[in-house]
């Protein structure tokens, strides 16, 4: 792999469903997306549980700073995967 990988914190809450490098199993891709979709997406399962069960559960265990963090994460790993793709 020529980028960096995710944290521990994304490969144990996310990649089951998101892969360990974000581009989607079960869950879609979040590969392409970029800080605020990432943040926004993840809070509307936190609003709405009959939107996906498992998401919904996950993340209303899960304080505000701590989606914010993951959320850029993910969006900073997709620009450098596009930074290398641009190269």
């Amino acid at each position: 792999m020529l980028v960096g990988k995710l944290s521990k914190e994304f490969i144990v809450k996310c990649s089951a469903c998101h892969n360990d490098y974000a581009n989607g199993i079960i869950g879609p891709s979040l590969l392409n997306k970029d800080e605020n979709f990432i943040y926004e997406s993840i809070n509307s399962f936190k609003k709405d549980a009959n939107k996906n069960v498992l998401m919904s559960q996950l993340v209303k265990q899960m304080p505000e700073e701590e989606i914010k963090k993951l959320a850029k994460e993910i969006s900073n790993f997709n620009m450098q995967i596009q930074e290398l793709k641009a190269k």
